[in-house]
């Protein structure tokens, strides 16, 4: 295993073709050859590019708008030819090759243009600096030159960015989380390159001469290239997977020819390949079922005619995945299309914004000095070299606050964004504009090409744009990516490129429009020759109200705006990810648990001293019932999770038994406060109580056991549920909530072993009992509160039901071979589970002797629809196992139980023996008032295992919760033996004390109950471990559908170590008091021998850690796959 680990899993190679070691190659350390390789090359690009309009007009002597034009359409082919490139890297050679090959066409084209620029005959013959003329054989050449390096640009725009991202494991959450950051920074490069070209290289043009302009961008594509080479050995390669156009036109003609095929309901039966988890695709992984554009299903539907000579004809039946691919390409057109006016106004820095420059003064201040106009493209590229970091460092966090997206915004409302900013540019420009031709109206100054007006007046256009780009094109690239399918992303960044193109073409398209238009009549047209007398504004507020029309609307990405775990709001429509959950929800939940732990532990922290003092029972009595009662509390949660995971869900569980809980704390009061249901008193400590009021006692405290049988459950998982498993964000929230829902437990508990329990001894038990109640009260307000945030899951129907029919169809096909291919085991084949609720669980191999129930017989399908009781999913199977795997977990949490549950019974009845007084006064405290050392170690631990011991555990586990939950768990298991030891050793001392001072008869012997603190403070420390670990676990291993059945799981186990704790008391009394002797547990302690008890718990609980040890090094963990909606 951990040789397998050494590699990636997401199908990459080495330059040698064999699998990619995750050591070896790729991540950051792949990356920098790749980074310097676009630098270099954007240097190259814009170095060349960025100034051609002027090279057009100043030297081929091309008019305005046809240079205009020719530039667009060369640009526009630029974003064209990738779609060539992408093809052939997706479906042949791989990115590494075509990004080599077609660098050497460029270093070609660059070369030539060179030449064509500097050699004499090749380049135009120039009267004046700007006066000059071109042959066409000269014209002819520059275009080849250019026309060469648009097809190389063709082989590395679409294969770079995916080059650079395919050096990050997909399937390796840390390295996923690398990409988004290796996104900004591959733009952050391409602005470097382009800050160098467009200051530096535009003033050699300018001032020095077009063969070095030129010439220098040649050299730095040729450094690009080494740059590339360099890196071969650290590079992970993708493995091409055939053409993609041939899949997608397969899926396209077989569903045309199946047009009249039904697709089945049961998206299961349609076509897919055995191998669980590679598609029949060379490169790419399976993808999941979705269920628009069905049409398309029925390229997948299998019918006999499919199958020529038993081979199968992929032009008449493709796989799930096949189709899955055209889905995703046709679901990525509109958001591509979007992109085409974004690319339009883009253009004009390289464009129109140039002519505008023209007829401005290009000075710097009152120098000589003149800026070439296509430098003033240097602020648009230090516009995203300072928007960028501003993005990653100050916008992401201020968005995430809001959003609750791990990255802030999504990549389809950063598109957004951009395209709502780009507007802003178009109108700067048009304002402009408009203020400049004022000026020429106003000096009369219209056959002067610079009007007195400054061109950094265009920085602010240049500004807005740049700003738009980190939004938008950065979005882009990533968006473009992330939804392409696996062998398909080279053509998918080709296909985002294209914008571009057709942008340029759009720009072109729409200046030959406007120029025909408006230069009818002998008018000089919106862009003239001569710009003095043009409307260029117009153009300008053509663009925007294009841009205007497209609307940041038409990018809002509605699928990520909701969760993807299933949840509802409390309307029942999908839980909107920035309205419900996450911490705006959970101070509701955690407030309620708060209220309700301070009204169960104010009620129960004392109840042996109620029932002893004023129920007048005997010690073993009183422990016992409070043994019994605690238990029932700690089984009724059975009933509470069936019927919130089978029918009414966790909130209106928590909702309606919360009721119960009220009635039967107000009950309980009554019990004790009016006369006639309260207990006769004779003095304080001498009560008698009739067998009435000690029914309606003890009905009240099993009406509070039912009532905290719906929330004990529910509580934490509904919590839990507030934060959405699919994303990684919200998800690592999740154990830091089970840390604070503990937490606030322990506020409750503090409360109520303090200020309560001195309120029943000292004011009385009906202020004991009361407000308890109001706090109940409270809490249910606290709930109720919350409901619109709150995000619900949905009851999946009888979870007891789906185990016993995994059970009975597995034994219906005892003789029935499980096949060694378990993808052939019965599952739907849609994204989400045939369970409400839940998403898949990926097929395990243990207990396989109930994968039977998945095994797929003719008389399982021969009928629809399918009889549950004798064929079941792979999920349903899985949740069984699930439930199995968790059973021994769970049992070795009932001795811990027993332990734990000390504090309530055999720790109270020590401590009463004790001198309770605090130091010399008169106070005395209530001995179940020491409870309140376990609440402050826990208060104490919480902190101290969040910021000290996990990150120290991190740096020896490696695991990102510094220690797994199991062994979070056993660590608890081993701490918990000391506090036995602790109060055994404690028992021992005060017998000594006892009978060295003849002690026996005395209530409360000389000696301090505070030497009790060290077994309650080692309880609190093993609880931070222990209880907090079993929530996070069952919560997370238990079937999405089963979550309150599983926390109710693991409740039981406090239930059954009470009654555990009462059976061995119980086991202990008979034999210890046979022939007439006391026993280690009297009614006087002083005469007993309760560390015997003790010494047993210690004993108990070693054997019990050495069984855990065993159990958790066989645990196989849960593993859920795809999404919910």
């Amino acid at each position: 295993m951990a040789e397998e680990d050494n590699y990636t899993k997401d199908g990459t190679v080495d330059y040698k073709n064999d699998p990619a070691d995750r050591n070896k190659t790729g991540t950051w350390k792949a990356c920098p050859f790749i980074l310097g390789n676009e630098c270099c090359e954007r240097l190259a690009y814009y170095g060349m590019s960025s100034n051609l309009l002027l090279y057009f007009t100043n030297q081929l002597n091309q008019h305005s708008a046809s240079a205009s034009k020719n530039l667009s359409i060369w640009s526009g082919t630029c974003y064209v030819t990738p779609l060539l490139g992408a093809f052939l890297a997706d479906a042949y050679l791989g990115r590494y090759r075509t990004i080599a090959s077609f660098s050497i066409i460029y270093v070609m084209g660059m070369t030539l243009l060179t030449l064509s620029a500097s050699v004499p005959g090749l380049r135009p013959t120039c009267h004046k600096k700007d006066e000059c003329t071109a042959t066409n054989p000269q014209i002819a050449v520059c275009y080849v030159a250019l026309y060469l390096v648009a097809f190389g640009t063709g082989g590395i725009k679409p294969c770079v960015s995916s080059y650079g991202a395919d050096q990050f494991d997909d399937a390796d959450e840390v390295e996923k989380g690398h990409k988004s950051s290796f996104f900004n920074w591959f733009y952050f490069s391409i602005n470097i390159g382009a800050l160098v070209a467009s200051s530096v290289l535009v003033w050699i043009q300018v001032n020095i001469g077009w063969g070095w302009g030129f010439g220098v961008p040649a050299v730095a594509m040729a450094v690009a290239v080494g740059f590339f080479f360099s890196g071969t050995r650290l590079y992970r390669n993708q493995k091409p997977g055939g053409s993609p156009l041939t899949r997608l036109c397969q899926v396209v003609v077989a569903s045309l020819r199946k047009r009249r095929v039904a697709v089945p309901e049961d998206k299961s039966l349609l076509f897919e390949t055995s191998d669980a988890e590679a598609a029949a695709i060379v490169g790419s992984r399976k993808l999941d079922h979705t269920t628009e554009f069905r049409f398309f299903d029925k390229a997948a539907v299998e019918v006999q005619s499919d199958y020529n000579k038993e081979s199968i004809n992929p032009w008449r039946l493709c796989t799930v995945t096949q189709v899955e691919e055209l889905k995703a390409i046709i679901k990525l057109l509109p958001v591509w299309a979007t992109g085409i006016i974004f690319s339009a106004v883009y253009g004009q820095m390289g464009n129109l914004f140039l002519l505008q420059a023209e007829y401005m003064n290009t000075r710097l201040g009152n120098t000589t000095f003149k800026i070439p106009e296509a430098s003033l493209s240097i602020f648009d590229t230090l516009s995203v070299i300072v928007w960028v970091p501003i993005y990653d460092q100050l916008i992401i966090p201020i968005t995430r606050k809001f959003t609750g997206h791990k990255n802030g915004l999504t990549q389809l409302q950063r598109m957004g964004i951009g395209l709502f900013i780009s507007i802003f540019a178009m109108v700067s420009a048009a304002v402009l504009e408009i203020v400049r031709l004022n000026i020429v109206k106003r000096h009369d100054s219209y056959d002067v090409k610079e009007a007195p007006i400054s061109v950094f007046w265009q920085v602010p256009q240049y500004f807005i744009i740049g700003c738009a780009e980190v939004f938008m094109y950065i979005g882009q690239i990533e968006f473009f990516y992330e939804q392409a399918p696996d062998s398909m992303r080279s053509l998918c960044a080709a296909l985002s490129l294209t914008t571009t193109a057709l942008g340029n073409y759009l720009s072109a398209f729409l200046v030959t429009i406007v120029t025909e238009v408006s230069t009818r009549n002998g008018k000089p047209g919106w862009i003239a020759d001569n710009l003095n007398h043009g409307k260029l504004h117009y153009f300008f507020w053509l663009l925007a109200v294009l841009s205007l029309h497209i609307g940041i609307e038409a990018m809002a990405e509605e699928d990520d705006l909701y969760t993807k775990d299933g949840t509802v709001d409390y309307q029942n429509n999908p839980a909107n990810k920035t309205r419900t959950g996450t911490w705006k929800a959970c101070p509701y939940i955690l407030g309620n648990e708060c209220c309700e732990r301070l009204a169960f532990y104010g009620m129960s922290s004392n109840l042996v001293v109620y029932f002893k003092e004023r129920l007048n029972q005997h010690s073993t009595t009183a422990s016992n019932n409070v043994s019994n009662w605690a238990g029932t509390c700690y089984i009724t949660p059975l009933i509470g999770a069936f019927v919130a995971d089978a029918y009414l869900g966790r909130y209106w569980t928590i909702a309606s038994f919360s009721i119960l809980y009220v009635i039967g704390m107000t009950l309980l009061t009554l019990s004790a406060s009016i006369p006639g249901l309260k207990p006769t008193c004779i003095d304080k400590n001498t009560c008698h109580a009739t067998s009435g009021q000690a029914a309606v006692c003890f009905v009240a405290l099993y009406l509070i056991a039912l009532g905290t049988g719906g929330i004990k459950p529910c509580v934490s998982s509904f919590g839990a549920d507030q934060f959405d498993d699919t994303d990684e964000l919200e998800k690592n929230h999740k154990s830091s909530f089970f840390n604070w829902f503990y937490f606030v437990i322990n506020i409750g508990a503090l409360i109520a072993a303090s200020v309560l329990v001195y309120i029943q001894m000292h004011v009385g038990w009906q202020w004991g009992f009361g407000i308890p109640a109001v706090a109940m009260a409270i809490a249910v307000v606290f709930f109720f509160s919350g409901t619109r945030l709150y995000r619900n899951q949905k009851p999946g129907g009888s979870p007891l039901t789906r185990i016993c029919q995994v059970v009975i169809a597995s034994f219906r096909k005892y003789n029935v071979q499980v096949p060694a291919d378990k993808s052939l085991l019965y599952e739907t084949l849609d994204a989400e589970s045939a369970i409400k609720g839940s998403r898949k669980i990926e097929h395990t191999n243990n207990l396989a002797f109930f994968d039977k129930a998945a095994v797929d017989t003719q008389p399982d399908v021969k009928k629809a629809p399918i009889n549950p009781w004798k064929l079941c999913t792979v999920t349903q199977v899985e949740e069984l196992k699930a439930i199995i795997r968790l059973l021994p977990i769970w049992a070795t949490g009932i001795i811990f139980a027993t332990v734990y549950g000390q504090m309530g019974t055999l720790f109270v009845l020590q401590g009463l023996t004790m001198d309770a007084h605090l130091g010399k006064s008169s106070f005395e405290i209530p001995a179940a008032s020491l409870s309140i050392f376990d609440t402050l170690s826990v208060i104490f631990w919480v902190p101290i295992y969040d910021r000290v011991i996990v990150p120290f555990a991190r740096k020896f586990t490696g695991h990102k919760n510094g220690l797994t939950q199991l062994q979070r768990m056993g660590t608890g298991l081993f701490i918990s033996i000391f506090s036995m030891l602790s109060a055994g050793i404690l028992e021992l001392v005060r017998l000594r004390y006892v009978k060295r001072h003849n002690y026996y008869e005395l209530e409360q012997i000389p000696m301090s109950i505070f030497w009790q603190v060290p077994h309650y403070f080692i309880i609190g420390c093993a609880e931070v471990f222990m209880f907090i670990g079993q929530l996070e676990f069952f919560y997370e291993q238990a079937p999405d559908a089963m979550r309150s059945l599983c926390s109710a799981l693991q409740l039981t186990t406090v239930a059954l170590g009470s009654y555990l704790s009462t059976l061995l008391v119980t086991i202990v009394t008979k034999v210890s008091t046979r022939n007439g002797k006391l026993g280690w547990i009297p009614d006087n302690l002083n005469y007993g021998h309760l560390h015997y008890f003790y010494w047993l718990l210690a004993v108990l609980s070693v054997l019990n850690l050495g069984v855990f040890l065993l159990v958790a090094k066989w645990y196989t963990y849960k593993k859920p796959i795809g999404t919910l909606r």
